[in-house]
C-alpha cells in the first residue's frame, strides 16, 4: 500500500485508489482511504461500517492538496441520487465495468458535507473543499472510465451544491413508488421503522414539506406515517430538482423499469452519461451475476421475481397498515402539493 508523509500529499492526489473519506470543516482537512477496485467490490458501502483496518491516511489540509493539481487529475463524474430502497446499490454495482465506468457506493465523505450544510456553523473553504473532493472522486481507476457516485440518502439535500460544484456532471434520480418504499420499511421490522424515523429527522429541517399549517407532532404519528412523510419530502425535492436542472442534466428512472428491463435501462444510463456502453456489454451485465444477487447481501440469490414475491408477502402481512397509511399520505400530498409519483424521463 502506498504511503505519504504528512508534509507530502502527492500520493493521495495522484493515486485514484486513495479516495477522500471524511471532511473536517473546522480544520479544512480531508482524510483519505485506500480503496482499490477489488476492495470496493467487497464493501457494501464506502463508509466506516465496512472499512478495512489500516486503510486511512492522516488528515490532509485542503490548501496543501493543490486545487489546480487535483483538477488536472480529475475525470468524468456523474451521480445516482435516490429515494432509498429502490435498487440504487444494484445500479451502482452494475456500473462497475472496467474500462467503462465505476460505481462508487455511498462514499462517507459526502455525508460529511451533508452534515456540514445541515448545521448553522459555516466555514469559508467548504465550497472549494467540496469541488476538490468531487474532483478527487472523479479520478478514473482505468483510462477512459467515468466515475459514477451513488451518495446515501442523507446527502439528498445538498444535491444542488454537488451539481453546481461539477457543472459537467449529469445525474440519474432513481426512485420507487410510495407503496414500495412503505413495504420496504415494514418488511425490515423494527430496524426499518427506526430507519424511517431517522430519515424523517434528517429531512424535516432541510427539505420539509410545504404544508401551510403547523406540522403534526411526529411523536403522535405511526411509524409508516413518518416513513410516508420522508418519502414525500424526497419526492417533492427530487421533482423540483429535475425541473430546475432539466433533462439535459437530470433524468428520472423508476426502479421497476430497471428490474423489468435491465439491459434497456443500462443502455439508457450509458447513453445519458456518454459511457460508450455497447449493447454487448449492457447485455452481458444485465444477464450476468449482478442482477441475480442481492445488492447488499453478497451470495444471496435475488432477482426481479424474488422482489415481486417479497412485495406480495409484505402486503399480506401488513395490508391494513399499508392501506391506511397510503390513504393518509395521499391526503397529506394534496394539502402540500407534493407529487405521489415522479415523471420518468430516462426511458429504455
Amino acid at each position: 500500500m502506498p504511503t505519504a508523509s504528512e508534509e507530502n500529499w502527492t500520493t493521495y492526489v495522484q493515486d485514484p485508489t486513495w479516495l477522500p473519506h471524511a471532511y473536517d470543516a473546522r480544520r479544512d482537512t480531508l482524510v483519505f482511504a485506500h480503496l482499490p477496485r477489488e476492495t470496493q467490490r467487497e464493501m457494501v458501502f464506502l463508509d466506516p461500517r465496512f472499512m478495512p483496518p489500516g486503510a486511512q491516511s492522516k488528515p490532509a489540509p485542503i490548501a496543501e492538496l493543490g486545487a489546480d493539481v487535483v483538477r488536472h487529475q480529475a475525470g468524468p463524474l456523474h451521480f445516482i441520487f435516490h429515494t432509498g430502497f429502490c435498487c440504487s446499490t444494484l445500479l451502482a454495482r452494475a456500473l462497475d465495468i472496467p474500462g467503462v465506468s465505476m460505481g462508487i457506493k455511498e462514499p462517507s465523505v459526502l455525508a460529511s458535507f451533508a452534515q456540514y450544510w445541515s448545521n448553522s456553523r459555516r466555514a469559508p473553504g467548504a465550497l472549494e473543499a467540496l469541488t476538490i473532493t468531487l474532483n478527487l472522486l472523479s479520478r478514473p481507476l482505468m483510462r477512459g472510465e467515468a466515475q459514477i457516485v451513488k451518495p446515501s440518502t442523507v446527502v439528498n439535500h445538498i444535491i444542488p451544491q454537488l451539481l453546481h460544484a461539477r457543472p459537467d456532471a449529469k445525474a440519474i434520480v432513481l426512485f420507487s413508488s410510495l407503496d414500495s418504499f412503505l413495504r420496504a420499511i415494514a418488511r425490515r421490522g423494527l430496524d426499518g421503522r427506526i430507519f424511517a424515523r431517522e430519515l424523517f429527522h434528517q429531512f424535516a429541517p432541510v427539505i420539509p414539506l410545504d404544508a401551510g399549517f403547523d406540522d403534526e407532532d411526529p411523536v403522535l404519528l405511526a411509524d409508516l406515517q413518518i416513513a410516508a412523510q420522508a418519502w414525500l419530502m424526497q419526492a417533492s425535492f427530487m421533482d423540483a430538482l429535475a425541473k430546475r436542472f432539466g433533462t439535459s442534466r437530470v433524468r428520472v428512472l423508476n426502479a421497476d423499469t430497471l428490474l423489468q428491463n435491465p439491459m434497456g435501462a443500462l443502455s439508457a444510463v450509458g447513453a445519458f452519461f456518454n459511457l460508450g456502453l455497447t449493447p454487448e456489454i449492457a447485455r452481458a451485465v444485465a444477464e450476468g451475476p449482478v442482477f441475480q444477487e442481492h445488492a447488499k447481501e453478497f451470495g444471496r440469490p435475488f432477482n426481479a421475481e424474488a422482489q415481486r414475491a417479497q412485495h406480495i408477502e409484505t402486503g399480506a402481512l401488513h395490508g391494513e397498515e399499508l392501506m391506511r397509511t397510503k390513504d393518509w399520505a395521499r391526503a397529506l400530498a394534496r394539502r402540500c402539493n407534493a407529487p405521489l409519483d415522479l415523471e420518468e424521463t430516462l426511458r429504455p
